[in-house]
């Protein structure tokens, strides 16, 4: 059986990347023999995988000598003067430009060394070699590959690994080297690979791949008809992800009556419960609640027994496109967002309400409004609009059995 060595950042370790690479790896271990390397600092494994997938955990502090060798290695490297000083990068200081790319070299080489040191490198003609991130953990393979050509490299990116409006430093250090070393780049939504393909690409269109996540099919939204407005949401409670607006947006709503409900935690959480109270605490036609971080089961299992209306998100960035709103489309509700990231490619008229990229509070409450006046035909419509796309689209089954496809052709 051929052999997959997949890079992850956090998991199994901590959760970090399990919703996504999870439902991935019930296709691929089926016809790959997988070794997981994932790069955690934290020592215990949280999640269990299947016997087959065998896991390692990599972790190492650069000594003083690791970073006094990489100093002297920057004075050489082609590569490093190019992330620099290019004019391939995003606004930011020079200092904390040059601080980036140097680290970022630094990281991939200790990684490099510690993967050819554990035998990774020994058996290439029958590996593929697949970075979940396009982060340092690529470049040390991509390093690899520029002694090992017969080395076959893939990678995904999805949103601090591809924009350098994303990166402190207004950079992405090293991708049109790891660039030519790789076989295949896989993107998660179409504006990740126009971005990529304007600024990074240096191969044939080819390489470039669309390879959306996706997410299972756990029933449909139960019906319910008349007031409340069922509204949910899901995401950190962080700037980012402007909750504030959403509150904003229900207290220009005084007269409908409505239920929301935000899962997720974060730094802005009890920031959010307090304006929520002075906003919305006064309206006996509002209720709210904020459940705070929870496993995805329950997420699950909320729109399986609660119906939903809407789906909101008033997103300032987004890599690429929102598991939260695939999860809502799976069940067939419609959603309201902004049109940031790869969220244009699944709110659409048909589906939902689609924003501009900074929207206001009236706006929000506006498409709030225009689906509660909507004849019971048009939400019908658009619920049943919200599962198409999910299925054509974000059916977890099917993107990972075309992306494991696409891996056995290398």
């Amino acid at each position: 059986m051929k052999k997959l060595v997949l890079i992850t950042d956090h998991f199994p370790f901590t959760r970090g990347e399990m919703p996504f690479v999870l439902p991935e790896l019930a296709v691929t271990a089926q016809r790959f023999d997988i070794t997981l390397v994932c790069k955690s600092p934290v020592e215990k494994q949280e999640f269990t995988l299947p016997e087959r997938i065998h896991v390692r955990r990599y972790h190492r502090d650069a000594t003083a000598a690791d970073k006094i060798k990489n100093l002297l290695g920057c004075l050489f490297d082609r590569e490093y003067y190019r992330s620099v000083f290019g004019n391939n990068h995003a606004e930011g200081s020079f200092r904390a430009r040059e601080a980036e790319v140097r680290t970022f070299r630094l990281s991939a080489r200790l990684f490099q060394r510690y993967l050819e040191e554990e035998g990774f490198f020994t058996d290439v003609e029958h590996t593929i070699y697949y970075s979940y991130w396009y982060n340092y953990g690529a470049l040390a393979l991509a390093l690899e590959k520029k002694k090992r050509p017969g080395m076959k490299l893939i990678t995904r990116t999805h949103g601090y690994d591809l924009y350098r409006e994303r990166s402190p430093g207004g950079v992405q250090p090293y991708k049109t080297f790891m660039d030519g070393q790789m076989d295949a780049v896989f993107f998660v939504a179409r504006k990740a690979r126009d971005y990529y393909l304007e600024h990074f690409a240096t191969q044939s269109k080819e390489h470039y791949k669309l390879a959306y996540l996706g997410v299972p099919d756990n029933g449909l939204n139960p019906p319910e008809e008349g007031e409340p407005v069922s509204l949910f949401s899901c995401s950190n409670v962080i700037p980012l992800k402007r909750i504030f607006l959403l509150i904003e947006a229900l207290a220009l709503l005084p007269g409908r009556k409505i239920r929301w409900v935000h899962a997720g935690g974060g730094t802005q959480e009890e920031e959010m419960k307090t304006l929520a109270k002075q906003r919305l605490g006064g309206n006996p036609n509002i209720s709210y609640a904020f459940l705070g971080a929870v496993q995805n089961q329950e997420i699950i299992r909320y729109y399986q027994e609660h119906h939903v209306d809407l789906f909101l998100t008033a997103s300032q960035t987004e890599g690429g496109s929102p598991v939260s709103i695939m999860e809502a489309f799976s069940f067939g509700v419609p959603a309201v967002g902004t049109s940031v990231g790869g969220i244009p490619e699944m709110i659409n008229a048909g589906t939902g309400y689609l924003l501009g990229e900074n929207p206001t509070a009236q706006e929000i409450a506006d498409a709030i409004s225009a689906y509660a006046d909507a004849p019971a035909s048009k939400k019908t419509e658009l619920r049943s609009n919200a599962r198409q796309m999910w299925h054509a689209s974000f059916y977890d089954k099917v993107n990972h059995t075309k992306f494991a496809k696409e891996l056995e052709k290398l």
